[in-house]
């Protein structure tokens, strides 16, 4: 018994010597613990791409998605630079933490004619990196990259090229050299670009032709060791356009988000609602200029802080004219000469086709007032000629009528007739001529629709005639002839009378290209008619039935809730239907979108059942537990199992729809162990307890 409890008494002493060495070596781990620790070095926020990373990537006309990956070192914001491409280009997701990341370029379809260009912008904090996403137009030329950004070093340019047709290649500046030509199929066009002796930027154009089918490559090659700073560069600083009107281009090149406006309102050059949206290329639209004097509009390019700013002006060449004061001249038969008055500025020749009448020749610089001289009118019959103007813009035509010269008769003969000359409308209406004579006389008409009742030689003080309504356009003239029985008095009465108007039925403008949201759309109308108004789709409705003459409708476009495209047609119709004019209205389908809640589950190692919600228009989603078996769906519910393992573990569950994918991060805990063991106060020295 003393032998046990000696044993017992030297296991106490050696529990309390390892308790003692073991606070010893806490002790120790502790002094360490307040040693102050080494400060980490700041970390400067920037971004890095992939190497692989295209930064100036080209997209089809189908669209499509692409991926930009990159290392952050700071959280950062994605965005596209320009909220005018909001409608068909989008990035996702627009922000993240420190580490690797990416993001998701998506481009909606271009159906337009028009190849189309967006910035993307990545920032951590005071570091901006820029990606130029450009997709081209429907049928066209297909290049590899339509905008291109060089140092001022000499480098070389590599185009690849896909077309089936022959193109011709032409470069706008000395700088960029063709080292290799073209082919029919996919090849792969070389330039070399000298260095930039400069300091300041250049740039210069690659354009591919064939036929009216053309696509410009726009370089751009920075100055010689030149720090980079914010550019706003115009591709042309001055348009011309012809007076006939037309669209012009003018290619942006900014590396910042910029406006413009027009420096005065101008209603003849506007940029089209038709036209594809492009924060690189601005459309404008020019009307014909119907004015004899040239035009001007400014625009006015500048950044969000007004620091750059440029200056785009259009200048549009007057239209050509040709007036001529009178289209008619009448002489008394003793007249040997008139005068003509010119407003002019384009080149014309004069020409008469009769042989009584000439142009006498002036030797001034410009002629503006044309002389003519002509003989006496020895007949008692009135005679005509016509002055031909002719011009590269068109004709005019001036009739000179010469009176005959007045008849010998006796003393108690006359006759004379009121009025001797009518204007009429084109609508039929009748006239009355009042003949004051002491003799018998004839009446003679030399046209089918002025018409009369007499038939035979009469003597009355007046004379009704009718005319006929004039179906044509163009003016028409007429003359009715008064005679004496004897022939010896003549009298003419000239009947002018205008042409049917045209009906007339503009819309303005032809096309809509709007965005899925529920909007309202107004079309000007010019007409001088009543017409009507029809839609082709129930989602576009009209304000009015019936006929009307209203010079603006307004109609309503109900939003699409689908993800297609859909187009209406807006039908115009003049009252007697001669005249249709349509509207196009084009309106995009819903953005595809894919939410998915929760995006990460923090479960405990005991594990749990967390909800899941899915909200999407893309497609029926697809859930892939990617290969970890303890995690499974219930119900609509992600389920995951107990944790065994002391070790913590992760996985993932993905969401697809229709391209769209989100990923849902599990994190779950590992088991806590349990807690064994007692107090050395436990133990006794009665025999009994142990």
């Amino acid at each position: 018994m003393k032998h046990i409890r000696s044993w017992i008494q030297m296991y106490k002493l050696q529990g309390i010597m390892s308790l003692l060495l073991l606070l010893a070596v806490s002790c120790s781990d502790s002094d360490k613990e307040l040693e102050e620790p080494t400060p980490p070095e700041p970390v400067v926020a920037g971004i890095t791409f992939a190497e692989d990373t295209d930064r100036q990537p080209l997209v089809g006309s189908a669209g499509g998605t692409l991926s930009i990956h990159f290392t952050a070192t700071a959280s950062w914001t994605a965005s596209v630079g320009n909220s005018r491409a909001d409608g068909w280009i989008s990035v996702s997701p627009t922000s993240g933490e420190a580490g690797e990341g990416s993001v998701t370029v998506t481009v909606a379809s271009n159906e337009g004619t028009d190849e189309r260009s967006a910035s993307v912008f990545l920032v951590c904090g005071e570091e901006q990196e820029t990606v130029v996403v450009t997709q081209k137009q429907k049928d066209a030329l297909i290049l590899s990259q339509q905008v291109y950004e060089l140092p001022a070093e000499e480098s070389t340019i590599e185009l690849e090229v896909q077309s089936n047709v022959s193109y011709e290649t032409s470069v706008s500046v000395d700088w960029i050299e063709p080292v290799t030509s073209r082919s029919l199929t996919q090849e792969t066009l070389v330039f070399r670009v000298a260095a930039n002796e400069s300091e300041e930027q250049r740039s210069g154009a690659i354009t591919l032709k064939s036929g009216e089918l053309e696509e410009t490559v726009n370089v751009y090659q920075a100055g010689k060791e030149k720090e980079e700073e914010p550019v706003l560069l115009l591709s042309d600083k001055l348009l011309y356009v012809g007076a006939e009107g037309g669209t012009v281009d003018v290619q942006v090149q900014s590396n910042v988000a910029y406006t413009y406006k027009p420096e005065a309102e101008y209603d003849w050059i506007v940029e089209p609602a038709g036209r594809a949206v492009s924060t690189h290329t601005i459309h404008l639209e020019v009307q014909p200029n119907e004015t004899y004097d040239p035009r001007e509009a400014r625009f006015i390019f500048t950044d969000e802080t007004a620091t750059l700013s440029d200056t785009l002006v259009v200048r549009q060449a007057e239209a050509g004219g040709l007036i001529v004061s009178v289209s008619r001249i009448d002489l008394v038969a003793e007249d040997t000469g008139f005068s003509l008055e010119l407003q002019t500025n384009v080149d014309y020749t004069v020409s008469i086709d009769a042989d009584w009448l000439e142009q006498i020749v002036s030797r001034g610089l410009a002629t503006e007032t044309l002389t003519f001289s002509c003989e006496p009118n020895y007949s008692t019959v009135s005679r005509e000629a016509v002055i031909l103007l002719d011009s590269e813009i068109g004709e005019q035509k001036v009739k000179v009528v010469q009176a005959g010269r007045e008849e010998e008769v006796e003393d108690d003969d006359f006759m004379e007739v009121s009025p001797s000359s009518l204007s009429l409308a084109a609508e039929a209406t009748s006239f009355t001529v009042s003949v004051s004579t002491n003799v018998s006389y004839q009446i003679a008409s030399n046209v089918p629709w002025i018409t009369f009742a007499v038939s035979d030689t009469i003597s009355a003080s007046s004379v009704t005639f009718d005319v006929k309504v004039n179906e044509g356009t163009e003016v028409r003239e007429g003359v009715i002839t008064f005679t004496s029985e004897d022939g010896s008095m003549v009298r003419t009465v000239t009947v002018t009378q205008a042409g049917k108007e045209m009906p007339k039925l503009n819309v303005s403008p032809a096309t809509f290209a709007l965005v899925s949201e529920a909007a309202s759309i107004e079309v000007e109308i010019d007409a001088n008619v009543k017409y009507s108004v029809s839609s082709s789709a129930d989602w576009l409705t009209s304000p009015v039935s019936g006929l009307t003459e209203a010079a603006s409708l307004t109609f309503t476009v109900a939003a699409n809730e689908s993800t297609s495209e859909r187009k209406a047609t807006l039908t115009f119709t003049s009252e007697d239907g001669s005249v249709t004019r349509t509207v196009t209205v084009t309106q995009a389908g819903e953005g595809l979108y894919l939410n998915v809640t929760p995006q990460r589950i923090d479960a405990p190692a005991e594990g749990g059942t967390y909800p899941l919600t899915i909200s999407t228009n893309a497609a029926e989603p697809n859930i892939n537990l990617n290969g970890n078996d303890w995690i499974s769906l219930q119900n609509g519910n992600i389920v995951i199992a107990a944790n065994a393992d002391s070790t913590g573990r992760t996985g993932s569950v993905t969401v697809t729809a229709g391209g769209l994918s989100q990923t849902i991060e599990v994190v779950q805990a590992g088991k806590q162990p349990s807690t064994a063991g007692g107090q050395i106060e436990d133990f006794t020295e009665e025999e009994e307890n142990w």
